[in-house]
């Protein structure tokens, strides 16, 4: 097989990786919407699913679970109480919907990335980028809705743990198939995947926390710089000494 073969094997394992998330969903929004633009505030004009799933996602990442009541909800959306549980369901069943909403944000970015990119290391080296970006900027809610929600309610409610753990383990699976790509492209071994996915996805939790304790964008990018440094130098040659 040659290397375009894998590239576009892993590639297509990504985008089906996507195609299992929207299953469940019927929602669409882009990356740089939720991620590289502040939080809408107001009411919108009217009631819109799409509009509104948005809005509950912002909501639960600015101001976290615990802290966002079905008012805050109602306000955000523009929605009536008794049209979000029939749209949504309850909050539990909203919150899910966010990070869903959420994990596809990731998921697009990564495709993206893995068609543009020249190989999986700069694949990976630009979604941590933009990581440390987001985290390092002023506007925008802080840290990662994942990671905030995971410290905040992990272990509290098995239903929260069920969508955290979804949420958790589709982050990680998508570091995985980048990684995968690096096998096909030769700079990695196969034995190799699981512990640098495992690594690559506590450094971004590292870099939310450190991020939400004062970090500024140079001392994320340093992290980001030292954390490719778990990348085996060298490339194919290298794994064939």
């Amino acid at each position: 097989m040659s290397a375009d073969d894998g590239v576009s094997e892993t590639l297509s394992d990504l985008l089906d990786i996507q195609a299992l998330a929207k299953k469940t969903s019927q929602f669409k929004i882009s990356w740089g919407h939720a991620f590289d633009m502040p939080a809408k505030r107001g009411r919108p004009p009217k009631f819109e699913p799409d509009t509104a799933r948005e809005a509950v996602m912002m909501t639960f990442w600015r101001k976290g679970y615990v802290q966002t009541s079905l008012d805050d909800l109602v306000r955000e959306t523009g929605a009536s109480r008794a049209s979000l549980y029939k749209t949504f369901g309850d909050k539990k069943a909203m919150f899910a919907l966010a990070l869903d909403s959420y994990a596809s944000l990731f998921e697009a970015r990564a495709a993206a990335a893995m068609a543009e990119l020249p190989d999986a290391r700069a694949v990976l080296h630009a979604l941590l980028t933009a990581s440390a970006e987001r985290l390092g900027a002023d506007d925008g809610p802080p840290g990662c809705l994942r990671c905030n929600s995971t410290l905040e309610i992990g272990g509290v409610d098995p239903d929260l743990d069920a969508a955290l753990l979804h949420a958790n383990t589709r982050y990680k699976e998508v570091v995985a198939a980048v990684l995968r790509r690096g096998v096909e492209e030769g700079s990695l071994r196969t034995s190799q995947v699981k512990a640098l996915a495992d690594f690559y996805t506590a450094t971004v939790a590292g870099m939310v926390t450190t991020a939400r304790a004062g970090a500024d964008l140079a001392a994320l990018q340093h992290i980001v710089e030292i954390a490719m440094c778990a990348w085996p130098p060298g490339g194919r040659a290298a794994l064939q000494r």
